[in-house]
């Protein structure tokens, strides 16, 4: 990683952090192999995370990227375990494991212990809880029950539902198409944010709120009605 690389790689003062490391710069490729280490310690790996994620925090960017680094192994697992759970393309978990990391950098409680295990259990809970809305079922199914009675999606196809939607206020137009892209023509939430300039998890929760409107809006009978 270039961040680690160079005349003035980014690195911590192990001068100022103390806990048995070298008194001096230590760039992060070096940390890295310092944290692996059986002999260091789990207070001195717990003070050093949370000093990463201060500087996260604060500076962002190339500290942001610095964090994701040390933690690769802890997301490697973390990646082949909801890989194996979801059935969904690994490009789209790396992406969601991504976001839903940098996402917990900035929701950790820093009084809390072992903070890259927390970290670790944020973004999985963040991840499966991406998919607990029924993702691939709201559009494609047309039966949809509240345990009481059978609600039907309007006669035609979902586009025309959607379009609906839109012309009721019920949804954007934006989050439509976004729908409609990821959903109806199974292009990946990744694919369509690379080609768009989006923010991955910006538009993943937007299609989480556009949805949950929907099945609202079903379950009223709101979209109950003819929609050619």
């Amino acid at each position: 990683m270039l961040l680690m690389q160079g005349p003035q790689p980014l690195a911590v003062d192990g001068a100022a952090l103390g806990l048995g490391l070298p008194a001096r710069p230590i760039p992060l490729d070096e940390l890295r192999a310092l944290l692996l280490h059986p002999s260091c310690s789990r207070a001195t790996r717990d003070e050093v995370w949370r000093h990463l994620i201060e500087q996260a925090r604060t500076h962002r960017d190339a500290w942001m990227v610095g964090a994701v680094a040390l933690a690769a192994p802890m997301l490697r697992r973390l990646l082949k375990t909801l890989t194996q759970t979801l059935p969904v393309e690994r490009e789209e978990v790396e992406a969601e494991v991504l976001a839903c990391f940098m996402e917990a950098l900035c929701r950790v409680e820093l009084s809390w212990s072992h903070p890259v295990l927390r970290l670790s259990r944020l973004t999985q809970f963040a991840v499966l809880r991406a998919h607990a809305i029924d993702r691939p079922d709201l559009l494609p199914e047309p039966d949809m029950s509240d345990g009481q009675r059978a609600l039907r999606y309007p006669d035609g196809h979902a586009d025309l539902l959607l379009q609906r939607a839109v012309e009721l206020g019920v949804i954007t137009a934006q989050a439509a198409e976004l729908i409609s892209m990821t959903r109806l023509e199974a292009i990946s939430l990744s694919t369509y944010c690379r080609a768009r300039g989006l923010l991955y998890c910006t538009e993943l929760k937007r299609r989480q709120r556009a949805e949950a409107r929907l099945r609202q809006a079903l379950l009223s009978g709101e979209l109950s009605g003819n929609a050619e």
